[in-house]
């Protein structure tokens, strides 16, 4: 009888244990994203990003990242290769949560700045054809929908929605991608 008790003692202090380790102010994570760019070209255009995030209380959080985009463009029976590299500093808002934080749905603003690569910088085609879209510096800002589902106090599941919108491009300005990560809570 006393293992039982001792039993549920450990269970309710672990539970309570649990709570408190979750969205602790100044706490850090890291997190790992891949997913698609939402485009109307092959399914071969992805992005791989890599996030530092730092609690704010409440489901809140600022955040710094790095990300690589890779896209292919055809042209006749050749790809184009498209290369961005950007940094992104912004800030996470949660708008809902159920009571115990473990679903809570995040809006997050972010400013960003990169490098942009067409074609590796070639400019002439094989053909002789000439890609007037050019490499360049870009920046713009993001907005991001997460889903961040909590599997333990330190692994967090993410499914994510991103529109970028990028000046200083020849290409699109709007570059929407989904996508789904995981954070680990320090």
């Amino acid at each position: 009888m006393k293992r039982l008790q001792l039993y549920i003692i450990g269970l309710f202090l672990m539970s309570v244990t649990t709570k408190a380790q979750r969205l602790i102010p100044r706490q850090k994570a890291i997190e790992l994203n891949a997913g698609f760019l939402l485009n109307d070209s092959k399914s071969e255009n992805y992005f791989l990003n890599t996030v530092i995030t730092i609690q704010s209380g409440k489901g809140n959080y600022s955040f710094f990242s790095f990300e690589y985009l890779n896209e292919k463009q055809n042209y006749k029976k050749v790809t184009i290769p498209i290369e961005t590299f950007l940094a992104e500093a912004g800030y996470s808002f949660n708008l809902i949560s159920d009571r115990k934080k473990n679903v809570l749905i995040n809006f997050s603003l972010s400013a960003t700045a990169g490098f942009e690569s067409i074609n590796k910088g070639n400019d002439l085609l094989f053909d002789g054809a000439e890609i007037l879209s050019k490499s360049n510096f870009v920046y713009g800002t993001s907005g991001k929908v997460s889903v961040e589902i909590y599997i333990s106090d330190r692994i967090v599941l993410l499914p994510h929605v991103q529109a970028k919108a990028l000046w200083n491009s020849s290409r699109e300005l709007i570059r929407p991608s989904s996508g789904l990560g995981i954070r680990i809570n320090l």
